[in-house]
């Protein structure tokens, strides 16, 4: 007949220090004998011996069925079974949630053998809490490149003023030239962020000389200097109003756009969201058109040559004549 445990009775000061155990195992970390006695005497400052806090691992496996020892090498660690550190609100995420989560997990990994290596280890093992497993293909990072890449390691230098002015909410002077154009412009500018965009850098900038938010790539940013305060009036940056009026970056007209997807590219992309506020309708053949409100600019022609003759701009006329003079233009090139 199998015996019952005996019962456990812990004393106020043992039971403090099995419950910071067990809190240390649950952020995912392994310790042997002797690794966790001197984390037990940094924290609680106190003269115990190895056996005592051998006697209260095992206490806490006697406590915690999914605690288990395992052996590598010669030495024996103790650690909770990856069963215990899964949530158990895992289920309610969605698709959204969990590709975040691993996407991040994915990143971090990418900073491994960076300065912040044990920093970036402490966070992916909460992480890893979340999103178990390696499921993400952090590679694709680097090697899917259709747009090129920037080698930014001369940039740094820029890349931390900008960062700093815009946390600080400081006005600096730049030196720069906007996306598709030439001419150097020397300004100043409130900076409020920054972003991706075709594996390129973007900070987000209120120019008052322009009396709007431009985005600049900061391998167009030669220059950076403090600037004195400027009392100007800075209107709030507002992210969604500004991004879901747009494909792509730079600024333009606001039209209606009206697209025509036709044969297998309608099955492909017909039925995607490229604006919050898109109107999507099927004709009897199958043919998906969409309409929506965009800043006609050169990354909203660019993206529709991109399509080639599956997709047929409807509205507005301006935009046709757009489309129309670069596939002659392009055409030119082979005459």
């Amino acid at each position: 007949m199998r015996r019952a445990k005996p019962r456990i009775d812990l004393g106020t000061e043992q039971a403090r220090r099995v419950i910071y155990m067990y809190n240390k195992f649950l952020e995912g970390n392994s310790y042997s004998s002797a690794e966790m006695y001197d984390e037990i005497i940094k924290v609680f400052k106190v003269n115990l011996s190895l056996r005592t806090v051998q006697r209260d691992l095992r206490t806490l496996h006697d406590m915690a069925s999914n605690m288990e020892q395992v052996n590598i090498g010669r030495q024996v660690y103790w650690r909770l079974a990856k069963t215990a550190l899964t949530p158990k609100y895992l289920g309610e995420f969605d698709s959204g949630d969990l590709l975040n989560l691993h996407y991040l997990k994915a990143h971090l990994q990418l900073l491994e053998n960076s300065p912040l290596e044990k920093e970036v280890e402490k966070l992916l093992k909460r992480i890893e809490h979340l999103a178990p497993g390696d499921a993400f293909i952090k590679e694709s990072f680097s090697m899917i490149n259709e747009w090129g890449q920037v080698d930014y390691k001369n940039y740094s230098s820029v890349f931390e003023e900008l960062v700093n002015s815009t946390i600080d909410k400081k006005w600096v002077n730049i030196t720069y030239s906007e996306m598709f154009e030439t001419e150097i412009r020397h300004q100043f500018a409130m900076f409020k962020g920054f972003f991706t965009y075709h594996n390129s850098i973007f900070f987000v900038a209120f120019v008052p000389r322009k009396h709007s938010y431009v985005c600049i790539p900061l391998e167009n940013i030669s220059k950076v200097t403090p600037a004195l305060p400027y009392n100007e009036y800075v209107p709030e940056f507002k992210p969604q109003e500004f991004f879901g009026n747009r494909i792509g970056v730079s600024n333009g007209e606001l039209v209606v756009a009206e697209l025509l997807f036709k044969g297998e590219f309608a099955k492909v992309f017909g039925y995607r969201k490229f604006n919050p506020k898109q109107i999507t309708t099927t004709d009897e053949q199958g043919n998906v058109k969409i309409s929506f409100n965009v800043v006609l600019n050169n990354e909203l022609i660019n993206w529709i040559l991109g399509f080639g003759s599956n997709v047929q701009v409807l509205a507005p006329l301006e935009l046709i004549d757009k489309v129309k003079t670069e596939h002659q233009a392009a055409l030119n090139l082979y005459q």
